[in-house]
């Protein structure tokens, strides 16, 4: 296993370094910084609102960046590895596939943490920079400074950061799986979109397959079952929105979905190294 834990390690290593050069890559992380520090220019509203369009507006740049730097990672990880032939050079060593897919994987996921982490640490300097305009601009209400600086330094961020990352990681996951299937990066592309717009809708699919009982066709129902077993609830994100709100939110079920997204994305790595066993190169 360590010898297999290094062979990872340096596909995942040469992953992340093949997309940091990638100039996609490079203008979309730069979109998404200048959107979050151009947030402060888009609120005309009392400071109290403004803080919340600037939560709002952060998490939707972060969700949206990571979104577009997963999908196109990974479309090109394997498909574009074939197209140039240079898998057969990395599969002629002692390396297996399973140990390709995943190395491949988790070099995404360290782009994507990266970017993340380079994302979050603008959203809090922007928060940070507007609570220190609060000087002598809000002096007469102590108590709405105080509700302010209170959103400014909740710790309860740190959950809404920590789902959008679980998130990306898991659709990350899907386009990964897709790209073993797939030679085409446009099919890598839709296929995780599509699935990725489905999630939205798992739980009222869910609710109708367990509910309609014989109301619905077999076919309808089959479709319903595939949707709830096989399709990753996205709505188990919302959660970022209640605390982008300001309610309160326990860890437990932070942790919950955390957890969901670790087993998902193991189900999803098992399942694109054995489609990748017998796929013909």
């Amino acid at each position: 296993m360590t010898a297999a834990w290094r062979r990872i390690r340096a596909v995942a290593a040469n992953t992340f370094l093949e997309a940091v050069r990638q100039k996609v890559f490079a203008v979309l992380l730069v979109f998404g910084l200048v959107l979050l520090g151009g947030a402060n220019y888009f609120a005309e509203f009392s400071f109290q609102e403004q803080f919340k369009f600037l939560k709002d507006l952060g998490y939707a740049a972060i969700s949206l960046t990571g979104l577009l730097v997963g999908l196109l990672g990974a479309a090109q990880l394997i498909p574009a590895e074939i197209e140039r032939r240079t898998i057969l050079t990395a599969l002629c060593r002692p390396l297996r596939r399973w140990e390709f897919v995943v190395g491949k994987y988790l070099g995404l996921v360290a782009l994507l943490a990266v970017m993340l982490v380079l994302m979050a640490a603008v959203f809090w300097g922007v928060l940070f920079w507007k609570e220190l305009q609060l000087t002598g601009i809000e002096a007469g209400d102590a108590a709405a400074v105080e509700a302010i600086r209170g959103e400014a330094r909740d710790p309860r961020l740190w959950q809404a950061f920590l789902l959008i990352a679980a998130k990306l990681f898991v659709v990350s996951g899907l386009a990964v799986f897709f790209s073993t299937v797939a030679t085409s990066t446009t099919f890598v592309v839709a296929m995780t979109l599509m699935v990725y717009l489905i999630g939205h809708l798992q739980g009222v699919a869910r609710e109708q397959w367990l509910e309609s009982g014989e109301a619905l066709g077999w076919g309808l129902r089959v479709f319903l079952a595939a949707v709830t077993l096989f399709v990753p609830d996205f709505n188990a994100y919302s959660l970022i929105d209640e605390i982008v709100a300001g309610n309160n939110l326990a860890w437990r079920a932070t942790l919950e979905v955390l957890a969901y997204s670790v087993v998902y994305v193991g189900v999803l790595l098992v399942a694109a190294s054995w489609v990748f066993e017998g796929r013909d190169l």
